[in-house]
Formats: structure tokens, sequence, C-alpha cells
């Protein structure tokens, strides 16, 4: 019987605790790993060392880490908002990145903004009382107050109580949702300040790093990401890949019983 589950459980991976993922890696790595991540290598003619390496999927957001070093004599200029990828056919993978369709990347600038908008607007929500709350509240001292001429029995007094505690719990939980959503969105504020790559002049001798996220895409095998200094581009490709996770302590239960 054991046999039989457990050739069950083979057979039909997804009843196992099986899970789906995707993995994105430079198809050439010649770069030094960087917390675990392999990246890919290229010196300019022009004494510029780009390093670019995938650090992880985000629900709609790819996030690479980029690296630029100015080896020359002159400033070079770096503007993230410029770079971008394309999906690169694998059977056709020398075609120019410029005949695909390009998905630019995230401007760190324009999101530090939205999320500045958006959590001025979430802390507002979490502190202001609505309109609907007020007529809300109005309406239920109007309720107590013609309660008094009634008689009411203990039932009516205990649901009216308890429909009014309600109401005003509801009300809180609305304002602490704000509260925690502010607090989300001061955290992405921050972060982003501190990792991402920002538009910036890198003087000889120096060099950048950060993060560069792009909008997420998962049917592509070929991500032919362009990174630009003084308006020139430095091609990678990256190759994703899908794939099944099997949760082998699922299966182990399976195959004791």
């Amino acid at each position: 019987m054991r046999q039989i589950i457990l050739l069950s459980c083979l057979a039909g991976l997804t009843s196992c605790g099986s899970t789906s993922f995707l993995t994105m890696a430079p198809a050439q790595v010649n770069g030094p790993g960087r917390n675990g991540h392999p990246t890919s290598l290229s010196y300019h003619p022009d004494s510029v060392e780009v390093q670019v390496g995938f650090v992880r999927y985000e629900p709609t957001e790819l996030v690479f880490e980029v690296e630029i070093g100015n080896d020359s004599s002159r400033p070079v200029l770096v503007s993230p908002e410029t770079f971008f990828y394309a999906p690169v056919d694998t059977a056709s993978a020398t075609t120019t990145a410029a005949l695909q369709p390009r998905v630019a990347a995230v401007d760190p600038e324009l999101h530090l903004k939205q999320l500045a908008v958006r959590l001025k607007q979430e802390a507002a929500k979490a502190e202001k009382v609505s309109w609907f709350e007020i007529l809300t509240t109005v309406s239920n001292v109007a309720e107590d107050i013609s309660s008094i001429k009634k008689k009411e029995t203990d039932e009516q007094v205990a649901e009216r109580e308890e429909r009014h505690q309600s109401t005003e719990a509801y009300f809180d939980e609305q304002r602490e949702q704000h509260a925690q959503q502010a607090d989300n969105l001061y955290s992405q504020h921050q972060t982003i300040q501190e990792v991402a790559l920002r538009k910036t002049n890198i003087k000889p001798g120096e060099y950048v790093r950060g993060y560069v996220y792009f909008p997420r895409t998962d049917m592509a095998r070929r991500l032919r990401v362009v990174v630009f200094f003084n308006e020139r581009p430095v091609t990678f490709d990256f190759t994703q890949q899908s794939g099944l996770q099997y949760n082998s302590s699922t299966a182990a239960t399976a195959t004791a019983r």
C-alpha cells in the first residue's frame, strides 16, 4: 500500500505539495558573485566597467543590481530611467534589442514621488473622521436618545448597543488599515531611497551600485537588459526558466500512511 501511495505521489506531483517557481540567471556568468547571485560583467573600451546581476522577483517587478565603475578620466552620467529590457526569442537571440519591444525600467525619482503622495493620503485617512462616520455617529446618538422614551426589552437594548459598538469598531478598523498601509508605504519609500540606483554623475575612479526595478514578465525565456552610461548602451542577456519545487515533507507523510 505504501508503494502504491508513493507511486501515486510521484505520478501526481501537484498533489504532493509541488509549487511552481521561476529562475533568472545571466546567460554569460563572468562577473563576481554578489550575495549569492551570479553576475555578468562588461568592460567597455571607454574604461567603464558595468556589472549586472538578478536579485529577486517581486509581485509586479523584476529587481536587478547594477554596478558601474568609472576608470576613465571624465565623469560618467548614469540615468536608470533610460534602462530597458527586451524579450528575446531564444531561436533568434542574436537579433538586436532595438528590434524587440522595450520594457522601460521604473523611474526611481517618479516612483519615490508617487509613494510620497500615497503615503500622505493614507496617513491622512488614518487620522481623518469621514462624513459618513460623523453622520453614523449622529444617527446612533439620536437613536439612543429616542430609546429613552421607549420601553425596550433587554434584548432590544443589547442589540442596539452591540450594533453601535460594531459600527464604531468598523471605523476604527478602517483607520487602522490606513495606518498600516501608511507604514508599508513609508518602508518602501525608505528602502528605495537606500538601495535604488539613482541618476548620478560618477567621478573618475569612483563607482555606483544599486537596484534597478523593471515591470515583471514571466513568459519570456530570455531577456536582453540594456544599461546606459553617457547614453551608450551595454547589453546583458538573462535566461528565465520555470520549474516545480516538491515538498518532500508532504511526500514523506503520504508514504508513511
